[in-house]
């Protein structure tokens, strides 16, 4: 149904039929304080006509009011578009009042009656009904309003969660008794060979770690270089192990400050340690790039390593996958594939 649900449909009778009992009351008051007579039933008959009419026209308006919004950026065009929509209505409605009136009235439709009920309508209760009309497309604006802030509320929650998941997926990365143990051990075996200043290089970047993992940050963007200082981190360490490990960074400068979602490329790189650095004695690089497309930018990891067989879409990356749809819809794509290397992941996203 136009503009309305079935249940909302039922509701729109209700309400209008609330209306009639309202107003048939409140002219049978009317006519017996004037000492007049009335019958309460007979009048609420003909109310009931009379607001069902709107009943009938509601959904309707619903949906003229979600096709024409009346936006910042298009109130002035929106609200001439619906003045004229308005007067042609309420005549509309008049005119179905009008007939209901003769047939209550007369039993029959004489077009001499018509217009002289439907001049004494138009002049007494036209504007009354213009307003109802206007209050109708309130409502549906305002109905409008409420679920796109329900479903930001929605989206900022699905999103804290999301981000609060790839937190704790960062965290449990670093704290793997196996991850801790090479690199405390290397920490240890630095100390012993007298190499104090790598050993305190290590501690550094450990801690470091640590802080990133542990600082709970509830941002969702942040900037593109601080997305690197985590990354630059975690890959520091990682070199401790992997003693030839090279790391390529082809990212400009001007893009730096450009923002971009908080933990997005961490799981790629954390990726591509586990299923290409490590699972092949010649894999040793990893080339991290940039670069602006039109409207948008992409990202590029490229990693050493075997042949990717499968999807190997885990926690991590699905769970980028899902915030960058919420984040960014169609406009936000993560593809993962073979090369004659390795894998390569691409990320691109909207530039605001």
């Amino acid at each position: 149904m136009l503009g309305l649900s079935k249940r909302n449909f039922f509701y729109n009778f209700l309400i209008w039929s609330i209306v009639a009992v309202f107003t048939a009351t409140q002219l049978y008051l009317r006519i017996r304080l004037g000492e007049g007579t009335a019958n309460w039933w007979a009048l609420l008959k003909v109310q009931l006509w009379v607001w069902w009419i709107w009943g009938v026209i509601t959904p309707l308006v619903f949906w003229l009011g979600d096709r024409f919004r009346v936006d910042k950026t298009s109130i002035w065009k929106m609200i001439l578009i619906h003045l004229p929509i308005a007067v042609v209505i309420v005549c509309f409605y008049l005119a179905v009042y009008s007939v209901i009136w003769n047939l209550e009235s007369q039993g029959n439709i004489a077009l001499a009656e018509f217009w002289s009920i439907f001049a004494t309508l138009f002049t007494n209760l036209f504007h009354w009904h213009f307003f109802i009309y206007m209050a109708i497309i309130g409502i549906v604006h305002a109905r409008s309003y409420y679920m796109e802030s329900r479903d930001r509320a929605l989206k900022s929650v699905q999103l804290e969660k999301q981000l609060l998941q790839s937190q704790l997926n960062f965290l449990k990365m670093q704290l793997q008794p196996h991850f801790l143990f090479n690199t405390l051990n290397g920490i240890v075996s630095s100390i012993h060979q007298g190499k104090t200043t790598v050993a305190a290089n290590m501690t550094t970047e450990l801690s470091e770690l640590l802080r990133i993992s542990l600082s709970g940050t509830d941002r969702q963007i942040i900037t593109l270089k601080e997305e690197l200082r985590h990354v630059k981190t975690y890959l520091n360490i990682e070199k401790f192990r992997f003693k030839e490990l090279v790391v390529d960074y082809q990212i400009p400068d001007e893009i730096l400050e450009i923002e971009v979602p908080n933990f997005f490329l961490q799981p790629i790189v954390e990726n591509a340690i586990k299923h290409g650095i490590s699972q092949k004695a010649s894999a040793q690089k990893i080339s991290l790039s940039a670069a602006i497309k039109a409207q948008s930018i992409c990202f590029k990891v490229d990693n050493e390593g075997p042949e990717l067989k499968t999807s190997q879409d885990g926690i991590g990356l699905s769970n980028i996958k899902k915030r960058l749809h919420v984040l960014f819809g169609e406009e936000g794509r993560l593809n993962i594939h073979s090369n004659e290397n390795g894998t390569t992941v691409e990320i691109e996203i909207p530039v605001a």
